[in-house]
């Protein structure tokens, strides 16, 4: 048998090695040729117009993108046959390019995301996500405010929009480039962000109306009658009757001038005068107050009447009559939108109307009063406590009758003598105070605020007691106070 010396035993271990190394290492690069490349997780974002070169110094024998309307692609070739390719961004979308090197047999993705021009301009950290897929827009994520949720509204109309005319028409094969018509499709903006913000809006109201009303009446009755000659001045409606007839029984019946006013009354027997002067000078202050307070959602609307509703029969056909009802008073409908946790933008439209029963219609026989209304709508943008007055709506009405003797009545000083005077002006003004508040419901299982009406009520209290001692009892009465 054949004996092998230590020298040829260790340089044949040493042959079998590196044969052995060499080759795992070559099959270790075809495993290598032959497996795909696994997709990159960081997408290319660039915008519309913008050119950018992907995966340079690399030697690529075939390149594929999905969506030729998003992005277009060329290899790009360096004097020893590398240089990666060159993307460019057509409009606004997501796709995919694949890339083959040489050597390799699976393919590299990347996701091309191509973003309008003015995307730089429109978006920060707390914009909202914008993708577009085949001309719509999804947005998605959490803004901090309403602005920075438009600006990512604005964002996909802007996409959609560019997606639209740089979509070429279904009957073009080559895609040459020509935009879709105006009958075509309408694009999609899907929202499914979220802001960042409580939404439930607390505005406490308070509505205050003043009337004012000033009323003026004068008047005067004289009466003259001395040697069988009789003379009298009457206000009108102050003559009841006369009899005499020429004779010296003359006897006249009359009525104060002013029924409601202050009578002055003058009687000398002996010089056979009587004067009866009526004077009337009146202020009225009224104050109308309601405090209501109103919950309402971002965006949605509330509202409230104080006042009440008129039926109004409204004829129909084969000579029925059905009733409608008309609403009147003082209403408010407002519409809270929350912009950020500080600024809250509020829709108010108050209205007040009352009934006029001067300017009524007559439907069957039936007097139906006509509504005067004061209405107003108006838009401002508060903090979280601020206030603002609505103020202005003023009703003022002015009413003014001279009844007087033709030429007496206009003599300077004794014209007063021969006329009437009624003056009056009715004033009403409407002031509106409104107060939002952001506010969060309360905890469940939380402990409620006990209402005036609880604090103030007596369950099985010491009626005898109370009923006993009168004054002298400390305890109140069941359903009284001290």
């Amino acid at each position: 048998m054949r004996k092998w010396s230590a020298t040829a035993c260790v340089w044949a271990s040493i042959v079998w090695i590196v044969s052995g190394a060499l080759t795992n290492a070559a099959y270790a690069e075809h495993e290598k040729a032959r497996a795909p490349h696994t997709a990159i997780a960081s997408p290319v974002v660039l915008a519309v117009g913008e050119q950018r070169q992907v995966a340079p110094g690399r030697s690529l024998v075939r390149v594929a993108v999905g969506d030729p309307n998003v992005a277009d692609v060329l290899v790009v070739r360096d004097g020893d046959g590398r240089g990666g390719v060159l993307v460019v961004g057509k409009a606004p979308g997501t796709t995919d390019l694949m890339l083959w090197d040489a050597g390799h047999t699976g393919p590299q993705t990347l996701m091309l995301t191509v973003k309008p021009a003015a995307a730089a301009a429109l978006t920060d950290s707390t914009t909202p996500h914008v993708d577009t897929y085949d001309g719509d827009a999804v947005v998605s994520g959490r803004t901090p405010t309403m602005q920075t949720h438009q600006r990512g509204i604005d964002l996909a109309t802007l996409a959609t929009h560019n997606r639209a005319h740089a979509k070429p028409q279904r009957g073009d094969r080559h895609g040459s480039g020509a935009v879709q018509s105006e009958g075509g499709d309408a694009a999609t903006v899907v929202d499914e962000s979220t802001v960042a913000t409580r939404s439930v809006v607390q505005v406490d109201v308070r509505v205050v109306e003043f009337s004012r009303t000033v009323l003026k009446e004068a008047g005067l009755n004289l009466f003259k009658h001395s040697n069988g000659f009789s003379f009298g001045s009457f206000a009108p409606s102050g003559l009841n009757s006369v009899t005499g007839g020429g004779t010296g029984s003359f006897q006249a019946s009359g009525n104060v001038p002013i029924a409601s006013a202050f009578n002055l009354v003058l009687n000398s027997a002996g010089r056979g005068i009587f004067a009866d002067l009526s004077l009337m000078e009146s202020n009225n202050l009224a104050r109308v107050l309601a405090e209501p307070t109103l919950l309402a959602l971002s965006g949605q609307s509330a509202s409230f009447l104080a006042g009440g509703e008129i039926p109004v029969p409204v004829p129909e056909a084969l000579g029925t009559t059905s009733i409608q009802y008309k609403p009147y008073g003082v209403g408010l409908t407002l519409t809270p939108t929350v912009l950020s946790a500080q600024r809250i933008a509020l829709k108010v439209a108050p209205e007040a109307s009352q009934l006029d029963f001067q300017n009524a219609v007559t439907i069957n026989g039936v007097s139906v009063p006509a509504i005067t209304t004061r209405r107003a709508d108006t838009t401002v943008e508060l903090g979280d406590g601020e206030s603002f007055v609505i103020g202005g709506l003023i009703d003022r009405e002015t009413l003014s009758n001279v009844s007087k003797v033709p030429l007496l009545g206009d003599l300077p000083i004794l014209g007063a003598f021969f006329k009437q005077l009624n003056y009056q002006q009715n004033d009403k003004e409407l002031v509106i105070v409104v107060t939002p508040h952001l506010v969060s419901p309360l905890a469940k299982d939380a402990r409620l605020p006990v209402s005036p009406g609880e604090q103030a009520e007596q369950r099985d209290g010491p009626v005898w007691r109370s009923y006993l001692g009168g004054a002298l009892s400390s305890d109140a009465g069941p359903g009284f106070s001290q």
